[in-house]
């Protein structure tokens, strides 16, 4: 094993053997921190894959009175195809509406009998491309000619845009808390580290010890606390979100979309999240080390 790793983990066994308490605190409040930031994570992708999900089913149904033409609903179906806001448009005729009718109230003789395919209008079933755009889509066609009713679950909508932005903020607050905690935790472990070994700093300086060479089990011992805490996080998340199959969305062959336009598959998305927490951790870690080197060794 290489001298330098050697000198590196004895440090850290002289300090875990005087201060347990600090060192596993450490560990558990960075642990916890990027337990909150990968569930933040996944809760992001979740509902960014929940609102395009929603962009894909949610509609505007356009219902037309009787005796507008079905050649003009054709005309306006192909129209609204050409619009760069719309992903898809279904024309449904009275025969369709009247089948659909049948096939949903089966079981309703009465209810079929009172019902004829006459009574039902034609509509254009009408889906965006993005969520927000329905909207001003509803409003634009209320005042088509011809069109007798426009149907659009606004409130379902806003209320699932609420909740998610609610989510985002809460998460992102929480992350920023424990990682300002993290932060200060590795530099009082570090603070620590450099009051006890005073003298013997002082001792290698004075002998020709260079600045790496002091500062190098330092940065090591940030770096291990902030990996170590990473990995044993992402272990936590990863049996969480594949043992309960999280929000639905962490089967074998599911997908999810990690940006908009960006869809992986559910454990590309896991493999992204250890690699991003391991990423933060070292840089946790290290900037911790360095922000507390900075400002508490002085020589």
């Amino acid at each position: 094993m290489n001298s330098t790793l050697i000198k590196h983990l004895d440090s850290l066994k002289t300090l875990y053997s005087r201060e347990k308490f600090l060192v596993l605190s450490n560990i558990a409040v960075m642990t916890v921190t990027f337990v909150i930031l990968g569930f933040f994570f996944g809760t992001a992708v979740g509902m960014q894959t929940a609102i395009k999900s929603l962009e894909e089913q949610a509609q505007v149904t356009l219902f037309f009175e009787d005796k507008y033409p079905e050649s003009e609903i054709l005309a306006l179906k192909s129209r609204f195809e050409a619009d760069e806001r719309i992903l898809n448009v279904r024309y449904i005729s009275k025969e369709q509406a009247f089948q659909i009718f049948t096939d949903i109230n089966k079981d309703e003789p009465i209810l079929l009998e009172a019902v004829s395919k006459d009574i039902l209008p034609a509509s254009l079933e009408i889906r965006a491309q993005r969520l927000s755009d329905l909207s001003s889509l509803a409003t634009e066609f209320e005042s088509l000619e011809g069109v007798e009713e426009v149907k659009f679950f606004r409130d379902v909508i806003e209320r699932f845009r609420y909740w998610a932005n609610v989510i985002y903020i809460v998460g992102g607050g929480l992350v920023l808390i424990f990682l300002g905690l993290s932060f200060a935790i590795v530099m009082s472990t570090l603070r620590v580290t450099i009051d006890s070994k005073g003298d013997e700093i002082e001792i290698m300086k004075l002998v020709g010890a260079t600045d790496d060479y002091v500062k190098g089990p330092l940065l090591f011992q940030g770096l291990f606390f902030g990996l170590v805490s990473a990995t044993i996080a992402s272990v936590v998340l990863l049996i969480f979100f594949t043992s309960i199959k999280f929000l639905g969305l962490f089967g074998a062959t599911s997908t999810v979309f990690i940006l908009p336009g960006v869809r992986v598959l559910s454990w590309i998305f896991l493999i992204i999240l250890v690699v991003l927490l391991l990423i933060f951790g070292g840089l946790l870690g290290y900037l911790g080390s360095q922000t507390a080197i900075k400002k508490y060794l002085k020589y």
